[in-house]
């Protein structure tokens, strides 16, 4: 780290140094004192700092100040203590908190004969206004939710969680680029394994600059492992984040991202919605809707194609000539595959295409997939129906990181059943299921609490207990690591 100097024109050529001569690094000198005259800069990058501030309570101040002052080794204090009127006054010793604080938006100090700098809060960085949820819609539950603004999502949480328990630990990460990031937890309440686990791959992770909070994700997870599911949570909403604290989770936010972390990411939480908590209708049976649903859209295609092929002869012939036998181009399972692959494409340009052709290229698809595809024989309609409400099955959990699990699922279970049938799918099955046993989010087994059991945390597993038991249980979590 390079000190900073006591000659105020070799800071001043350091700074420009540092940022390239760029011409949003403002300067704006200044004579303070009438007897002792001390020379200052000011420093600061116009785009993003108050300059309203830095005029009323930084350079008018300095200016007008006319009282006795001891220009002595501690001027440095008595200026940030006794004239500067900022509500955040900090002395660096270093170069790099002199940069550190300019990128952040802050207005540095320097006086000409001393090695210190004063950095006055003075950011103004420009932010959306709250906003409604739209990821994550819910019937009947809280409508803000997060922005892109670190410090604005954590006063909108502290607006929620009253008490001084909750503690958010800040740090920056990035060697070219610093991004701050904050780790959420409640003292008393989170599970103090899975905080330090947290902290230690944090701490662990070495990386040029944070662009997005999938890079926190990652970092929770073991590659050789954890390819198959998220190991984490993460949401935009406020009150997702607000309970899970209150559960003893950690929640990772990272600025410039309007989405939480939440630690550790259990199965269990995929069939858990906001709106159960604020109304009765759903909360002994829409979680198994979700489960049921889950392993439908998983095994609905697999089904139709082992049926079909293996297992055409031994139905009733009516219901065989009705499903299953005709005269179309593609198989059961050549269809099933063509057909995913052409949704799958259709998804994902009606989120790239202007708003304004959605409907367009969604009535052509319906066209050229749905009733030319059946009226050319190419694929049987019975095929066309379980796609539909497979993918209808699917949008139940697309919102809790479950779309790639299902859709890498539903295809390999598709090639398994179609090779190998029925007892294929057993013995994937099988293999599946012990997988997800050996999965571990931050040292929390994935399946828990039903793989280990612990009948204490069902109360909010399949079904929505009594809310004031849910409130006042204490939930901890088995760490195997």
């Amino acid at each position: 780290m390079k000190p900073i100097h006591s000659k105020l024109e070799d800071n001043i050529n350091n700074l420009k140094n540092c940022f390239y001569h760029t011409s949003s690094l403002s300067i704006r000198n200044l004579q303070v004192g009438n007897e002792n005259t001390l020379y200052m800069s000011l420093v600061y990058i116009e785009e993003i700092v108050n300059t309203d501030k830095i005029e009323t309570h930084i350079i008018e101040p300095l200016l007008e100040f006319d009282e006795e002052i001891e220009w002595d080794n501690f001027c440095v204090e008595n200026v940030s203590q006794k004239i500067i009127k900022t509500a955040g006054i900090n002395i660096a010793n270093t170069l790099e908190e002199l940069t550190d604080a300019l990128l952040d938006g802050h207005t540095v100090v320097l006086i000409d004969g001393y090695a210190k700098g004063i950095i006055a809060k003075t950011a103004h960085m420009k932010e959306r206004s709250l906003e409604q949820v739209v990821s994550e819609r819910s019937p009947k539950a809280g409508m803000v939710g997060l922005t892109e603004k670190l410090n604005t999502n954590i006063g909108l949480l502290r607006g929620m969680i009253k008490t001084s328990s909750f503690c958010a630990d800040s740090m920056n990460i990035g060697n070219l680029s610093k991004t701050a990031i904050s780790i959420l937890y409640i003292q008393g309440v989170v599970d103090q394994d899975v905080l330090a686990e947290v902290r230690r791959r944090i701490e662990k992770l070495k990386v040029n600059y944070v662009l997005e909070a999938k890079l926190i994700e990652e970092a929770m997870e073991n590659p050789s492992k954890d390819f198959l599911f998220s190991m984490s949570e993460s949401t935009e909403r406020p009150d997702v984040i607000t309970s899970s604290l209150y559960d003893g989770k950690v929640v990772v936010l990272v600025d410039g991202n309007p989405y939480g972390t939440i630690l550790p990411g259990l199965f269990v939480s995929v069939l858990q919605a906001p709106d159960e908590y604020n109304q009765n209708l759903g909360r002994f049976s829409i979680r198994f809707v979700r489960l049921i649903s889950f392993i439908m859209t998983i095994y609905i295609p697999t089904a139709y194609v082992v049926v079909s092929k293996f297992y055409a002869d031994k139905i009733p012939k009516n219901v065989a000539e009705t499903l299953l036998k005709g005269d179309e181009l593609l198989s059961p399972f050549w269809s099933m595959i063509v057909l995913f692959f052409l949704l799958t494409v259709l998804a994902d340009a009606i989120f790239r295409i202007p708003q304004s052709a959605i409907i367009f290229v969604s009535l052509l698809a319906t066209i050229a997939i749905g009733e030319t595809a059946v009226s050319a024989k190419i694929i049987h309609p019975v095929t066309l129906i379980l796609v539909a409400i497979t993918y209808l099955l699917s949008l139940l959990l697309v919102s809790k990181q479950m779309a790639a699990p299902t859709n890498t699922l539903r295809f390999a279970f598709l090639w398994i059943g179609n090779y190998f049938g029925i007892s294929g799918i057993v013995i994937g099955t099988t293999i599946l299921v012990i997988y997800m046993v050996f999965l571990r989010s931050v040292g929390v087994p994935y399946l828990t609490p039903i793989i280990p059991f612990r009948i204490k945390e069902f109360s909010d597993t399949f079904f929505r207990g009594k809310l004031e038991k849910i409130n006042n249980s204490k939930h901890s979590f088995p760490n195997v690591d």
